[in-house]
């Protein structure tokens, strides 16, 4: 990868989505390092379908840039579905004041996650590998984090009962969600009144992608705050939860 095409590709595409607070030359350096390694690292085990540096800094980087702003100063935030990382990488990259657990089933994609945060240097992002509905459980994890936050792992009613019992009462719920996201929350209203829950925020965002003209996809940054500890019936059995999502 050239790197001054690189550094362009990221100021121009930060500029057109109004996240030049994040075009800084340290941040920057951070993101390529991350694409390079995530981009290698994608051809031995599968991560993103993305297989080039600009759809990495729009559909990924930037994608998870635009919902940073709502994570609090100085908190504990879990991943959930991390993956490849996204967004616990670069929410840790710009944000080095939060401590932060990406959680995925996959020992691979943990491996992947703790190799390329000691690549890069970032000290406050940890991994855990399990499910999350049995780590939901466990005292050691339940009601500990101020928020959780999620990117592409499934619909939001499953999502909520995946995240909400890891949450601390009055935490919050960060679910970064694509064109489905208002159909999504309709269906999720019975999750969000048996977990206790409500939405605080609805952000719709664009992501511009500025080197594909009529390309502009729509985004919804969900806010969904917990007002009560979960119920400890919930999380529910995997099967039970895909079977008869709440």
């Amino acid at each position: 990868m050239d790197k001054v095409n690189f550094y362009a590709l990221c100021h121009e595409c930060f500029h057109a989505n109004n996240l030049d607070i994040y075009a800084s030359n340290e941040f920057i350096e951070k993101f390529y390092h991350l694409t390079d390694f995530m981009l290698e690292f994608n051809k031995k085990i599968n991560l993103t379908a993305l297989r080039d540096e600009r759809s990495v800094i729009s559909r990924h980087i930037a994608d998870c840039l635009l919902a940073a702003k709502h994570l609090p100063e100085h908190g504990t935030v879990l991943d959930v579905g991390s993956g490849g990382g996204m967004p616990a990488l670069p929410f840790a990259i710009v944000r080095p004041d939060l401590k932060i657990v990406a959680l995925d089933a996959t020992t691979k994609k943990t491996a992947y996650i703790a190799s390329a945060a000691e690549h890069l240097g970032i000290k406050n992002v940890s991994v855990l590998t399990g499910r999350a509905e049995e780590l939901g459980t466990d005292p050691k994890y339940r009601e500990k984090f101020d928020v959780c936050s999620a990117r592409a792992v499934a619909e939001l009613r499953v999502l909520l009962e995946w995240c909400v019992p890891f949450m601390k009462p009055s935490g919050y719920f960060l679910s970064l969600k694509g064109k489905n996201a208002l159909t999504e929350f309709e269906n999720a209203q019975n999750a969000l009144k048996q977990l206790s829950c409500k939405l605080e925020i609805d952000e719709r965002v664009t992501l511009i992608e500025p080197w594909e003209e009529t390309e502009e996809n729509d985004r919804h940054n969900f806010i969904i705050r917990k007002v009560k500890s979960t119920d400890k019936k919930y999380p529910r059995r995997n099967a039970q939860i895909s079977k008869n999502p709440l």
